[in-house]
């Protein structure tokens, strides 16, 4: 599958078309490649600002979750392994080059699920990030998705998942209400099925006032990778990479280095 026009969103079959977005076009021959995951309810646009502070040896792509944003019209993904299976077949063909998954909150999930898919098949990430989540060892029930919409809101709201403008609006409500209960019945109900260690260096970023996990469940990643692990604590909350992505793409970009560098 080639990744030359990976952009718009078609319906069929999994395709780069249908599952991935690209911000900017003039990288598609860049050395490494970074594929983002967005957190439950979240949209593609969430990680647009990343294209333009990346370096020009990264390319920059941006799974695009069914019922989301521009796949609106699409059905929500109902389970993990339905989301992470096509995921993974759509993201076979590009570990041509070094593959770096990084994935917030429930994209963390995500991101883990596809990792261990892509490691199957013989070709594992370069690196996986995981950001404001606990580790797939970890990984408890939860019973949000079954509040009232008014509780449901006033949950997510406290950790800065739901904007101002769409809690005043009653129709931009009803429009994003149903993917995001959705998503967080994927990532409530999930349960790993168990919890192989991947071969490739693991990094986690936890917000230090994330009310969603603890210090220790976010360093428990370092029980699903055999080797190389850092764990980052940096200011902020659940949501400590949307005032100020560009600290965090600098964080990482230091700790790729010479994973990044390696193969390219």
């Amino acid at each position: 599958m080639s990744a030359a026009s990976l952009s718009g969103s078609v319906s069929g079959p999994p395709s780069a078309v249908n599952w991935l977005r690209r911000y900017r076009n003039d990288r598609q021959a860049a050395a490494v490649r970074l594929v983002c995951f967005p957190h439950a309810g979240g949209g593609a646009s969430f990680y647009r600002r990343w294209a333009s502070l990346l370096p020009d040896t990264y390319e920059h792509l941006v799974v695009q979750y069914p019922g989301h944003e521009d796949r609106l019209a699409d059905d929500c993904i109902a389970e993990m392994h339905q989301l992470a299976d096509p995921l993974a077949e759509v993201l076979l063909p590009l570990t041509d080059r070094p593959l770096i998954l990084f994935g917030h909150s429930m994209g963390a999930s995500v991101a883990y699920e596809v990792a261990r898919r892509l490691q199957e098949q013989g070709h594992p990430p370069q690196h996986l990030v995981a950001s404001g989540r606990m580790s797939p060892t970890r990984q408890r029930p939860g019973r949000v998705h079954l509040l009232e919409d008014e509780a449901f809101l006033k949950e997510i709201a406290q950790l800065g998942g739901v904007s101002d403008d769409v809690l005043r609006h009653p129709e931009l409500r009803d429009l994003v209400l149903h993917p995001i209960r959705n998503d967080y019945r994927l990532i409530e109900t999930y349960r790993p099925m168990g919890t192989p260690a991947l071969d490739c260096p693991i990094t986690t970023v936890r917000g230090m006032a994330d009310l969603g996990h603890t210090e220790d469940e976010a360093r428990a990643w370092a029980e699903v990778g055999r080797g190389d692990f850092r764990f980052y604590s940096v200011p902020g909350g659940h949501f400590y990479l949307a005032p100020d992505s560009g600290a965090l793409i600098q964080l990482l970009l230091g700790r790729f280095g010479s994973h990044a560098s390696a193969d390219a």
